[in-house]
């Protein structure tokens, strides 16, 4: 039996992650989650569509993100990063970086270890 699994793009389940749906011109991202808890033991990831939002983060695992469809900027230790379609970009657990998405960005994400 088989243990792979398919996620089409057309079945993503997106829910509200960031910002104000009433308001998206205040940013605001959406969060597609496909691997976790349910379905994995170890490694979290999906898709998530940021949309004219900077957010800072300080994650308490490693990710790494590979931008599907537009563009944006992560700053980390004075340093800024420009990604665009196919860039991947990783970073290890409590970097603390900012990401920075003027217009709107899709990107794919991969963390480890799963938070509990």
């Amino acid at each position: 039996m088989s243990q792979i699994t398919v996620f089409g793009a057309a079945d993503r389940k997106f829910e509200s992650y960031l910002g104000d749906e009433a308001n998206p011109a205040a940013g605001r991202a959406r969060i597609a989650r496909m691997i976790g808890q349910t379905n994995s033991t170890s490694l979290g990831g999906g898709v998530v569509v940021y949309e004219q939002i900077t957010v800072d983060w300080d994650l308490p695992f490693d990710e790494m993100i590979t931008v599907i469809e537009g563009e944006m900027m992560i700053r980390s230790d004075g340093k800024t990063f420009s990604l665009t379609v196919g860039d991947v970009a990783w970073f290890p657990a409590h970097t603390p970086l900012t990401y920075i998405v003027t217009e709107r960005v899709t990107v794919s994400y991969a963390i480890w270890p799963l938070p509990k």
